[in-house]
């Protein structure tokens, strides 16, 4: 007989949880989950903004020559540019220094009241360059990198991929999930979207071998010395947080890499013609939660839930 044991650990500034689906013997799948927390430590080693030694803020150092870099970070950056081109830009992995001007220079749990500066537009993300053959890497000269999101969503995948040939099992990293095979018996794994003004479940859903993001500004946000409300959504055109009538929005799409671009573009373009843009995308469905309570889904969005709690 089958059971699910799990393990959970704060890294990457989130709580991470991870359910696998064992034989009766949990042993083999209990040391799996017992390595998690080091292999996280060494991606966040690599593609973290908020280490100065990271092989990221490294690179950043770099911008305008070519580097040499680890075959994570060159993933990474190269799902960051495709899922640049699918969005048309509205997600754009240079927005790192749009980030600092607007005060986001630490960790959410250190930010405090930060100084702010003027607008940073972020640069053309068709600019990076890559050379797969060789692992190389250039940006802009004075541009840099946030993988922010992303590198969650990818992370996430990327566990999970490694867990799934020992059993079904369910990746959640700061609310980027991603699910590979059910456990026995269910329909997909039980995973629950917040009502974002309450925190109360708002609907339930089954995933099987899908990603499901959710990205929202109700909670990074903070006030900087002179006031201003901010978050750390960034509208890459202005370099401003960006302003539309959605609270948060929740994707799925079998890639979380692109799940999480796609809550960026659907934020940015507000809740209706974000979802319109959303369901002509292949393979996606979307909930926006709005400032106003409101709730819009796609049409095809409906076949997760097995729960439907919406007004």
């Amino acid at each position: 007989m089958k059971r699910v044991i799990y393990t959970s650990f704060r890294a990457m500034g989130c709580g991470i949880t991870i359910q696998l689906e064992t034989d009766a013997d949990a042993s083999q799948g209990l040391a799996l989950l017992a390595e998690l927390p080091a292999q996280v430590e060494v991606l966040e080693a690599s593609l973290s903004r908020f280490r100065p030694d990271s092989e990221l803020m490294r690179f950043n150092d770099r911008a305008g020559q070519w580097c040499a870099v680890s075959a994570v970070l060159f993933e990474n950056i190269h799902a960051a540019k495709h899922a640049a081109r699918l969005t048309n830009g509205a997600f754009n992995p240079l927005v790192l220094p749009a980030l600092l001007a607007n005060g986001y220079a630490r960790s959410f749990g250190e930010i405090g009241q930060p100084d702010a500066s003027a607008p940073v537009p972020a640069a053309d993300w068709q600019a990076i360059e890559l050379r797969p053959e060789s692992c190389e890497v250039r940006i802009p000269a004075g541009s840099a990198i946030d993988l922010g999101g992303s590198a969650k969503g990818w992370a996430a995948s990327h566990l999970a991929d490694g867990l799934s040939p020992y059993g079904a099992c369910l990746v959640n990293i700061g609310g980027d999930m991603v699910a590979r095979g059910a456990p026995e018996g269910q329909p997909g794994w039980e995973a629950q979207i917040a009502d974002p003004h309450t925190g109360d479940p708002l609907v339930s859903l089954w995933l099987r071998d899908t990603s499901l993001v959710t990205s929202g500004t109700d909670f990074r946000r903070w006030t900087t010395a002179d006031g201003t409300q901010r978050h750390h959504i960034i509208d890459p055109r202005t370099g401003l947080p960006a302003r539309s009538d959605v609270l948060s929005v929740s994707i799925s799409h079998p890639d979380a890499t692109t799940a999480e671009a796609y809550a960026k573009a659907v934020l940015l373009r507000g809740a209706e013609a974000g979802l319109t843009w959303l369901q002509a995308q292949w393979n996606s469905g979307g909930l926006v939660v709005r400032h106003d309570g409101a709730v819009l889904t796609t049409p095809d969005f409906a076949h997760l839930y097995y729960e439907r709690n919406l007004p």
